[in-house]
Parts: C-alpha cells; sequence; structure tokens
C-alpha cells in the first residue's frame, strides 16, 4: 500500500478521534478533585489562593499519543466573591486544543447555617489546530503536506452548587455554545457527592460525576475515596457510558487507581492509573496515567470560606 495512503488513513483515525475528544471533553479519573474545569460554581472555596495542576497522559510509547496539561487558579475576594483562571493543553496526534478561561462565583448561606448555594459562569476561549506539518509525507507535491487549520471560539458557561459540610450537589453547562467547525457539543454535568466520619481519623467519600451532550451516550463516572486525617488519601473511580456501565467487560467502561497524600501543609499530590476492565494485564502502554499537584499559597489562620457566606433572610 502507498505510503502516503496509509498517512492519510492514519491521520484520519487522529481527527476522528479528536472529534470525540470535542464532544466529550476532557475525561478525568480524579474530577472530584478538579471540579472546577467543569461548573465555575467550585472557584474561591478556599481561604487562600489555590495553583493546581493536573497532567493526564495515554498510550506511553505511540507517537503522537494523547496528552493533557493543565494550570487552574482560584482565589476567594472580598465580598464573597471567587475568581479563578484555567490554563490548557490538549494534544493528539496532528491536533492540538489550547484552551484558557475566566472563572467567577458568588457563594451564599442560605437561612439555614449549613446549607449553601455557589453560583459560577465561566467565560472562555479555545483555539484548536490542525497541523500537517507534524505528519511524515513522502509526496511532498501534495496540496495538505506542511499546511495547518486553526479555528478560535469563544464559549460561555454557568455552573450552581448546592451543599452542606456533608453533602454536595452541583449541575453545570460550562460551554454553553454549539460549533460546528471542530462538533463541539453542548456538554451538561451533574455532580454530587457526601462524607461520612468513620472515626476520628477516617473519613469516606463517594462521588459521582454524569454527562451528557447531545446524539452521544451518557457518560458516568462513580467514585470513592477514603481519607486519613486529610494527610493521606486512597480510592477507585469506575466510569462508562450508558450503553456499557452495566457490563464488565473489555468495552464496558474503564477502572482506575486513585492515591494521594499531603507533602506539606500546603502541598498535596495525587495519582490515578485508568485502563478498560479486563485490560488490566494487557500491555501497560494502554492505561492512562494522571498527576495533580495543589498548593496552596499560605496556611495562616486557614478556614473554610463557608464560614463568612451572608445568609438569605426570609
Amino acid at each position: 500500500m502507498n505510503r502516503y495512503i496509509v498517512i492519510k488513513i492514519i491521520l484520519f483515525l487522529f481527527l476522528n478521534m479528536y472529534q470525540i475528544r470535542a464532544q466529550q471533553e476532557i475525561n478525568l479519573s480524579q474530577y472530584m478533585l478538579n471540579s472546577q474545569l467543569f461548573n465555575p460554581a467550585f472557584i474561591g472555596l478556599e481561604e487562600n489562593l489555590t495553583i493546581s495542576s493536573f497532567n493526564s497522559l495515554q498510550w506511553i510509547g505511540f507517537e503522537g499519543n494523547p496528552t493533557t496539561n493543565s494550570i487552574l487558579l482560584s482565589a476567594k475576594l472580598k465580598n464573597n466573591l471567587g475568581i479563578g483562571m484555567e490554563l490548557v493543553s490538549d494534544k493528539i496526534g496532528p491536533t492540538s486544543s489550547n484552551f484558557v478561561a475566566i472563572n467567577a462565583a458568588y457563594h451564599l448561606k442560605l437561612n439555614s447555617s449549613s446549607h449553601r448555594l455557589s453560583l459560577g459562569i465561566k467565560l472562555s476561549g479555545n483555539d484548536h489546530n490542525i497541523s500537517l506539518n507534524r505528519m511524515s509525507f513522502d509526496d511532498l507535491t501534495d496540496p495538505n503536506a506542511g499546511t495547518k487549520d486553526s479555528y478560535f471560539i469563544p464559549n460561555i458557561g454557568f455552573g450552581l452548587r448546592y451543599y452542606t459540610d456533608k453533602f454536595n450537589l452541583a449541575f453545570s453547562i460550562p460551554y454553553f455554545f454549539e460549533t460546528k467547525t471542530i462538533n463541539k457539543k453542548r456538554h451538561y454535568y451533574l455532580s454530587g457527592g457526601f462524607k461520612k466520619e468513620l472515626n476520628k481519623k477516617l473519613m469516606i467519600n463517594p462521588n459521582f460525576l454524569l454527562k451528557k451532550a447531545s446524539n452521544t451516550p451518557t457518560s458516568i463516572d462513580v467514585s470513592t475515596m477514603l481519607f486519613y486525617e486529610d494527610l493521606f488519601w486512597f480510592g477507585i473511580n469506575y466510569g462508562a457510558s450508558n450503553n456499557g456501565f452495566f457490563t464488565p467487560n473489555d468495552s464496558g467502561g474503564n477502572f482506575s487507581f486513585i492515591t494521594g497524600f499531603k507533602l506539606i501543609p500546603s502541598l498535596s499530590i495525587g495519582y490515578s492509573v485508568t485502563s478498560q476492565i479486563g485490560n488490566w494485564t494487557g500491555s501497560a502502554n494502554s492505561r492512562s496515567h494522571e498527576i495533580y499537584i495543589k498548593f496552596i499559597t499560605s496556611k495562616k489562620s486557614v478556614k473554610s470560606s463557608d464560614e463568612s457566606l451572608p445568609e438569605v433572610k426570609k
């Protein structure tokens, strides 16, 4: 087979995979630690400036393998406002996406002191690039060789979160406008979880994340985390679409192991590894790896921002 045809087929597969990633957004097994990515209502809940990042790597050893890198900022302002920023770089084969977002949130204490409501808004811009310079062409006379397509797509998103000290439920539309250029769909996110103290040192924290876009299967992640004195944690996550959630086989979903610890009071590190169910004994190159880092700029008199929220009077 002509090598040029082979390259065309590989490019077609990469572009189709990129279309799928554009439709389904970034998938993270540690979603409970990176909630501001899909819901701006989580911005500004910490008393101090928080800088965090996650890095995702798939198919290690394959050229053009999917990679995602990000930096997230979150800060609490006066008057119960929070602001934040996201910088995300997503690459797969000859395609790349550079994303920036500004988030803002308002945190409100309801008439019961333990019940709160947060409202968030996200303003974002996404620069999508398809560069054929990253492909090898034998036939340099081909008109596609060395070309590059680029699309800048602005967007807006919304989110809300209702929560207590033990329970939370959130809904968001992080990207409201759809675009046909790269088949970008509007996504709806529903997430929630609760905390339960097992004893003075152990706490269990189950969570779920439901994702839906038009003409795509509903995706759900269900996780359980166990925390030891907020110093060390580990857990599991199971993720699948609605047509495979209850069929635990190679196509039924994926399974993740999650762990993390506080290196110092202001610095936390997390790691997870994900593989399709039934493929754990296969090649390690087919697994996905995530590294999560969170740094809080100061630990002086740190307290939950929830304590100073205004009350809604009847």
